[in-house]
């Protein structure tokens, strides 16, 4: 199996036909979808099933035992049953050019990639449809590249956001991923972050391509889009501040560069703890102090002090700020 194509999905029923769709269009035939279901309470299940009998034996669905809130429980599973030489991750309401696979499997096969990294694709909201980039602050490109293997630009290039965060923005050898145990940390948000931050740093070959070829549909009903409480918005962006900082921390704490570079390490951790930080920002104006210390206390409920203590201080600031461009 050329391709192995792993779909999270969750209460997808109103597109993950047409994404279905879009996977069995391809070009090239020699692939597998896994679509693992997390526990959706919608018709999702009906839908990909309808669609066993056409993709005639390549189609498989999983489903995790319980809601896990994000895509990390889904994907890993997804890469534990796949079989392709490659993996893709693909999200259940986006869509494919027709030949996708073909050219992704053609690049990594001719410049013997262990990433290929699409730098720009296609944006619809359902009625507009534009040519978009992934990446930020770097130039764009013009044929295939490979990005530097130089540890120190690679974590710069990061730092600047020159890489996209999406998952389905990489076509990746899957030999690579398991050798180097990347899978996606188990947080509500940012876990596509964490993840890019582990590929960015492991692969000797990571290959920038300008070729559009996924269509990323800005869909309403996005999970990452859902309505809280500004309670529930702090919550939301204190999971990956205790969860993801420990994964952070055990993956930089194995990796030579970081040893010996502790400058940036801290900007690495800086870096992660102010995006979640930025995603605050809306719910902090509807608390006051005292409600918004005591949700990051019981949150964080003893572990990491220092961090806790210096948060305190980052929240102060930027209160300050917000309330300065409001």
């Amino acid at each position: 199996m050329k391709v192995s194509v792993i779909v999270p999905v969750f209460n997808a029923e109103k597109f993950l036909g047409a994404c279905l769709e879009s996977i069995l269009n391809q070009t090239l035939q020699d692939f597998e979808v896994i679509a693992v279901d997390d526990c959706s309470t919608d018709n999702s299940i009906v839908v990909a099933e309808n669609f066993l009998e056409r993709f005639g034996g390549r189609l498989k669905i999983f489903s995790t035992e319980k809601n896990s809130g994000s895509g990390s429980v889904p994907r890993n599973e997804g890469l534990k049953f796949s079989r392709g030489e490659y993996i893709f991750f693909m999200d259940n309401d986006d869509l494919l050019v027709p030949a996708a696979l073909e050219t992704l499997y053609t690049l990594a096969e001719n410049f013997r990639a262990e990433v290929v990294y699409m730098s720009c694709g296609f944006v619809s909201d359902g009625k507009t449809f534009a040519e978009a980039a992934w990446d930020k602050n770097i130039s764009a490109l013009d044929k295939p590249t490979f990005e530097t293997e130089n540890i120190s630009e690679r974590v710069e290039n990061f730092l600047r956001t020159s890489y996209g965060w999406a998952p389905w923005e990489k076509f990746l050898r899957r030999d690579f991923l398991v050798a180097n145990k990347i899978n996606f940390p188990r947080v509500k948000i940012s876990e596509d972050v964490l993840w890019t931050f582990k590929v960015v740093c492991l692969a000797k070959k990571f290959l920038r391509v300008p070729n559009r070829l996924y269509i990323w549909r800005t869909v309403k009903n996005s999970w990452s889009r859902t309505e809280r409480t500004p309670q529930d918005e702090i919550k939301f962006w204190l999971d990956p501040l205790i969860e993801g900082l420990d994964w952070l921390d055990d993956f930089l704490s194995g990796f030579e560069f970081f040893a010996q570079n502790p400058v940036n390490r801290f900007e690495v951790t800086n870096f992660f703890v102010k995006m979640q930080i930025a995603g605050m920002l809306g719910a902090f104006e509807k608390l006051k102090p005292d409600e918004l210390y005591e949700i990051v206390h019981r949150a964080f409920d003893g572990k990491h002090a220092a961090l806790v203590a210096n948060l305190f201080v980052f929240l102060d600031f930027y209160r300050e700020k917000f309330l300065e461009v409001r």
